[in-house]
């Protein structure tokens, strides 16, 4: 395990607090005119996927935590586990729905994905910012609709219902940001 001082953490260090994993996304080294400088840290704790912030001396000892991320595919779910394939290994990992973050409602069969592990089991699963999905079903679209409105919903192959505009039609391929489920652009092969 490897030791850092307060002043040392830097993003994406992660470390234990309060005996779980946490990654550091944010710090800033403070040396006041009086007393004694402090570190101000964002972390988010791998376990709940939490974003927050604490206060701590420059010179609190943390630890570093064995969290590893792998590369994987995306294979099947049963609606309560996950399933993912190894890259490497082959090997099937098994990943509980409170570690997806709300990532499911973008996976598709063979979608590539990190997932982190800690002391060997997973805690958290992440994909792209982006991914491409084709629209399976959509609103019909009445001229002089654009009056009231210049979107409509459509249902992805995932069975997601995003806000597209009204010229998207059913067998598009669109890209969509997974962070906030936002339309981007009309993909063309």
């Amino acid at each position: 395990m490897t030791a850092y001082s307060g002043n040392s953490l830097k993003s994406g260090v992660k470390i234990l607090i309060n005996n779980d994993p946490c990654e550091i996304q944010y710090s800033e080294f403070i040396k006041p005119g009086k007393g004694q400088a402090f570190v101000r840290i964002k972390f988010k704790q791998l376990l709940t996927g939490k974003l927050l912030s604490k206060t701590v001396k420059a010179t609190d000892i943390f630890y570093s935590t064995d969290v590893i991320e792998i590369n994987v595919v995306y294979l099947y779910t049963n609606k309560s586990i996950w399933v993912f394939m190894n890259n490497e290994s082959f090997e099937h990992i098994y990943v509980s729905r409170k570690f997806l973050f709300g990532s499911e409602k973008w996976l598709t069969n063979l979608s590539k994905c990190k997932i982190t592990l800690w002391n060997n089991s997973p805690i958290a699963v992440y994909i792209d910012n982006f991914v491409n999905l084709k629209v399976q079903d959509t609103d019909i679209v009445v001229k002089g609709d654009t009056v009231s409105s210049s979107n409509k919903l459509v249902t992805v192959e995932t069975g997601t219902i995003i806000r597209v505009p009204l010229f998207i039609k059913k067998g598009d391929s669109i890209k969509i940001d997974t962070r906030n489920g936002k339309y981007i652009s009309r993909v063309t092969n």
